[in-house]
């Protein structure tokens, strides 16, 4: 079983669309029985991005709600 330590901008790629999301996504396929690891702060840290990325224009909404949802 493959084991990866994802930090808060790698992760963010699994919920917003760009560079390197498909890897990422890729990373969470159940058929690869990876796990995958995360430090304590990332939670706060993945809030925080895409709260500047709602604020800027770049996601939506609903998008950042959503993913914070995830994370609380």
């Amino acid at each position: 079983m493959p084991v990866y330590f994802v930090d808060s901008r790698a992760l963010v790629k699994r919920y917003i669309n760009e560079i390197g999301s498909a890897w990422v996504l890729n990373l969470f396929n159940p058929a690869l029985n990876s796990e995958i690891l995360i430090a304590a702060i990332t939670s706060v840290e993945i809030i925080a991005a895409i709260t500047r990325r709602m604020r800027s224009g770049n996601t939506s909404e609903t998008e950042a709600r959503y993913v914070s949802i995830q994370f609380s």
